[in-house]
């Protein structure tokens, strides 16, 4: 599994749920997550997702757990961004 860096911006609309946003190609997106799908701090946290499903030069097309505030769940974010337990990232293109 892959991780992708965000930043926990508050609290959901249940107890358990985090809001984070993650930054893509097109700017900032913003969703709602389960609080234990986060590892790290407040400062670097990062959020579980699968292999991404497309990439070009610079960006990683990755599925997202959740639909974004806007509604996407498959968003571009910079391949810097993107992590797996084992080090770099790899696509299936």
């Amino acid at each position: 599994m892959m991780r992708v860096k965000v930043e926990r911006i508050g609290g959901g609309l249940h107890p358990s749920e985090v809001v984070v946003a993650v930054e893509t190609r097109t700017g900032r997106e913003e969703l709602s997550v389960d609080g234990r799908s986060l590892q790290g701090s407040s400062q670097d946290s990062s959020l579980e997702i699968g292999w991404p499903v497309g990439q070009d030069e610079a960006y990683y097309l990755v599925e997202l757990p959740n639909e974004t505030f806007r509604g996407f769940w498959r968003v571009w974010v910079p391949k810097s961004d993107v992590t797996s337990a084992g080090g770099a990232a790899r696509a299936v293109a």
